[in-house]
């Protein structure tokens, strides 16, 4: 019985280890969209406003907005990994005081 619960232990473990590599690849997305956003609404601050048309002015917007969004959403899955984080510990502490087992 105790092999069963290690191997339920262990698949566990690598659903986790999938899930923050998931998690990790999508961050990695964010951040790259998030640079380049950057650097487009640089490129677009560096003329002064009353210079542009009024096109550009409502593109700058929206990628400001995009922007923010992206952030929004890296903050989303930071907090979404530390809430598997604290789920983990949690599940961790019952086993292990309950049927005596310890995580790899």
């Amino acid at each position: 019985m105790q092999q069963w619960f290690l191997l339920v232990q262990q698949k566990n473990c690598l659903l986790r280890y999938e899930s923050e590599l998931m998690i990790s690849a999508r961050e990695v997305e964010l951040e790259d969209r998030q640079r380049r956003l950057q650097q487009e609404l640089r490129d677009q601050m560096a003329v002064e406003d009353h210079l542009k048309p009024e096109v550009q002015l409502l593109e700058e917007v929206l990628v400001l907005q995009e922007l923010l969004e992206v952030v929004q959403q890296r903050d989303s899955l930071v907090a979404q990994l530390e809430e598997h984080r604290l789920q983990d510990q949690d599940l961790e502490g019952v086993l292990s005081q309950g049927l005596g087992l310890t995580w790899p």
